[in-house]
């Protein structure tokens, strides 16, 4: 009696997949990895004050002559992807992907500095 039920469930399509092989792509609303677009950056700070992990510090660009002011720097460690920064920021210089491969060995590959994301790039998307 349980052995057709057993057997309809075997001989059908998997339901799982081979990941990282495979993979499903994100909800079009997905929140992932930040990107930052620097020139769109005027260091108002709105980003900072909004996050509720404290995931965000400014700080001061490596090229202080291009960039004199302070840029956001996101901790994706400590960041709970709830998009405040996104949508408070006045400029629209922060925008989340649906880039959600975070994986790494290294906290230090999870911090979003204000020399990445310059504008000249464009989002991670899967």
């Amino acid at each position: 009696m349980i052995l057709p039920i057993l057997g309809k469930y075997f001989a059908g399509k998997r339901m799982t997949l081979a990941f990282p092989k495979e993979s499903e792509s994100p909800a079009e609303r997905y929140r992932g990895r930040h990107v930052f677009y620097i020139d769109k950056c005027i260091s108002c700070g709105t980003c900072e004050r909004v996050c509720p992990n404290k995931a965000i510090i400014m700080l001061p660009h490596q090229d202080k002559e291009k960039y004199p002011k302070t840029y956001p720097q996101i901790d994706l460690a400590k960041c709970c992807f709830c998009a405040l920064c996104q949508e408070f920021c006045p400029t629209n210089a922060i925008e989340l992907t649906t880039d959600y491969f975070l994986t790494t060995f290294d906290r230090k590959e999870l911090l979003v500095k204000p020399t990445e994301g310059s504008g000249e790039e464009t989002p991670q998307t899967t």
